[in-house]
């Protein structure tokens, strides 16, 4: 069978596999199926090799299931409940004031958890039903919700970033580093749209007028503020911050992520045996989960570069006649257009190992490479048909018709593609940081 022949069918593959089929299980046995085609018994023999000695024996992947637990750990807590509260009290005599406290909310708490489903769940089980009960517009709640959860896996500490950087062989503290502007920025749109929309159209978000608005500076106010704003903010400094001085490794700041969190817990009485165990029962499903497609990732992967298939879509795209920057645009779409069907996951482990050479081969920094594409998966979560920040607050959320879900996160969306083209543009956005600390 042909390099060529192969390329086209792998790729219908990938795509019939979209239709709905299990991701892993999918990916998995076609790329045993051509691996056993193309190369023989000898691709058999390679699995124990890609495998054990190739992507599990990473040990930076060893902070992914301590950064899970600790975003768990934080949920349980009932931190976020309680730093809801205090920022509804601050902010709920603003119009729009509900949707930027749950911005806020939302950047504290990526800054905790690495991933998308607890940061969303979180989040969207209290500031739902505050903003529609203040009469705000369901498509500004969901869209709030939607974008402000999507943070929680570009800033770190990010299970994204985590897993990108070993396969484009860059560190996790550059990825860190350079991913804390652009997620920022973010954060900072959401927060100027909701106030320049609610401003304009008051209805959208009404405030809840002056008399209902806590007083910063009261000391009742301050107290809860410090009571539950200050030690999860402590324990992000703490971990992050040990990363960035180089006092700890990202593994190693996990684990002190975990125990503060699980400490946190304890503190504020949330802890149990029971709680203990559910968390360790999540931690263990979510990294089951990743190590699964990321074992079936490298399988199908494996057997389309043996096969010479990635030297026919190098040979593809150089003969476009784009140019490099076309080409790097070309490959951004196409993670753009898998994003509508598959989760990140399942985006990075197969096109990273694919694409990567080639546009390191063209001259682009590969630090610089990986946040403009990190950032760009970010829309995935919002892009239909399947966005999966959609489906995560239509569970939590029945309520509110999905028409005004999509109707809500368009905006949003488009917030995510501007910072996406300012990334490109002027790269000292993501460079910026890591050269600082670097130095």
């Amino acid at each position: 069978m042909s390099p060529e022949l192969t390329t086209v069918l792998m790729i219908l593959s990938l795509f019939i596999l979209l239709l709905g089929f299990p991701l892993a299980f999918g990916i998995g046995t076609m790329g045993l199926l051509f691996g056993v085609l193309t190369s023989g018994n000898a691709f058999l023999y390679m699995i124990p090799q890609r495998v054990v000695n190739g992507i599990l024996s990473e040990y930076i992947l060893a902070a992914v299931p301590l950064f899970i637990f600790m975003g768990t750990m934080m949920q349980t807590s009932g931190v976020a409940e309680r730093a809801f509260k205090v920022l509804h009290g601050w902010m709920g005599g603003l119009n729009g004031g509900l949707g930027v406290a749950t911005i806020v909310l939302a950047v504290l708490f990526a800054a905790t958890t690495g991933v998308v489903g607890a940061s969303e769940t979180a989040i969207g089980l209290m500031a739902v039903p505050s903003m529609l009960n203040a009469r705000y517009s369901p498509s500004l709640a969901s869209g709030a919700v939607c974008a402000g959860g999507t943070l929680g896996i570009l800033i770190p500490p990010s299970i994204m970033l985590i897993l990108y950087a070993p396969m484009a062989g860059v560190s996790v503290l550059q990825m860190f580093s350079g991913a804390i502007i652009p997620g920022l920025m973010l954060g900072g749109a959401y927060i100027l749209y909701i106030l320049i929309r609610t401003a304009l159209q008051p209805s959208l978000g009404p405030s809840m007028g002056r008399e209902n608005q806590a007083k910063f500076f009261s000391r009742n106010s301050l107290i809860d503020g410090a009571r539950y704003l200050v030690p999860p903010l402590f324990i992000i400094v703490l971990v992050l911050g040990s990363i960035f001085v180089g006092f700890a490794s990202p593994t190693e700041a996990g684990a002190v992520g975990a125990l503060g969190a699980a400490c946190l817990a304890l503190a504020y009485g949330r802890l149990s045996w029971k709680t203990f165990l559910e968390n360790c029962y999540i931690t263990l499903r979510i990294t089951s989960m990743i190590i699964v497609i990321a074992i079936a990732s490298n399988l199908f992967t494996g057997a389309f570069l043996n096969a010479g298939c990635g030297q026919v879509v190098t040979n593809l795209l150089m003969g476009l006649g784009l140019g490099r920057w076309g080409i790097f645009l070309t490959v951004l779409a196409i993670i753009f257009f898998l994003g509508m069907f598959i989760d990140w996951i399942g985006i990075l482990l197969i096109t990273v190992p694919i694409f990567s050479p080639i546009l390191l081969s063209l001259g682009f920094d590969p630090l610089w490479v990986g946040l403009v594409i990190c950032v760009s998966l970010q829309i995935s979560f919002l892009t239909p048909p399947f966005a999966y920040s959609i489906f995560y607050l239509k569970g939590i959320a029945p309520e509110i018709e999905l028409r005004d879900m999509y109707r809500g996160i368009i905006p949003f969306v488009c917030m995510q593609i501007v910072v996406v083209i300012l990334t490109i543009i002027f790269p000292d956005l993501t460079l910026w940081l890591p050269r600082i600390l670097q130095g």
